[in-house]
């Protein structure tokens, strides 16, 4: 059975993990690696997947579950022990890091949720494909309250509510920034988004999306920004389409 978890108990649950591993050390950035194998006492390993959907980069085992895998440049159907992480090779390269520590954040999020339901089951991570067109079943699965539960575990580990506000406190003093419609800033914002996001170690994707969440961002109308940063003043009314 799922145990479903609320943004609120995530939120708590995450910034109590993460104080407790770093104690009272002062930290920027938070070492997933280090919390997963030495937190959560979780084995991390890199291979090169040969599942045939080429989305999946990732992997947690149950100790039943198969993951097909090269070895040897040899196509191999591997079970690997419970809470066993296992990661594509590929994201081991540079370019691939802030993808890379999701992903592993988000297999984390998989065995919280397994150890807080008493439950053990395989999951993958997958990556999206904007230019993919999906089955319907394949959609399911990536939408699923499972999914949607390990991403916000992921999102809460790397970015700790704490650490969020700390930093934008830091960089605007009130600690909260103004976005204009859904997802328009000023530059001197975007600025700081990219600032935070290098320090935490996450995308700037990821970081807008935390943010709004914590309802860190203090949207203003669309037609503000077209006013004020445009010079298209007149009569504009914001819209949705």
């Amino acid at each position: 059975m799922l145990n479903f978890l609320s943004r609120a108990e995530v939120d708590e649950l995450c910034d109590g993990l993460i104080c407790q591993f770093y104690g009272e050390k002062r930290f920027s950035c938070v070492d997933i690696d280090r919390f997963v194998r030495e937190g959560l006492r979780c084995p991390v390993l890199y291979e090169a997947f040969a599942e045939e959907d080429l989305d999946k980069i990732g992997f947690c085992g149950d100790g039943s579950s198969p993951l097909r895998v090269y070895r040897n440049g040899i196509p191999e159907t591997i079970i690997f022990p419970k809470e066993t992480i296992v990661l594509e090779r590929y994201l081991l390269r540079e370019e691939e890091q802030n993808r890379r520590r999701f992903t592993l954040a988000h297999e984390a999020g998989h065995v919280l949720a397994a150890r807080m339901a008493s439950a053990s089951s395989a999951h993958f991570h997958q990556s999206h494909d904007t230019d993919r067109v999906y089955a319907l079943e394949d959609l399911r699965e990536r939408l699923s309250i499972a999914e949607w539960q390990a991403n916000t575990l992921a999102a809460a580990l790397l970015m700790p509510r704490f650490l969020v506000k700390r930093e934008l406190k830091q960089h605007t003093g009130n600690g909260c920034l103004p976005v204009y419609g859904e997802r328009v800033f000023c530059l001197k914002e975007k600025i700081v988004l990219r600032e935070i996001s290098r320090t935490l170690g996450v995308s700037y994707t990821a970081l807008v999306i935390r943010l709004d969440n914590l309802g860190a961002l203090h949207h203003r109308p669309l037609s503000e920004y077209i006013s004020k940063e445009l010079g298209l003043g007149g009569d504009i009314h914001d819209f949705r389409c």
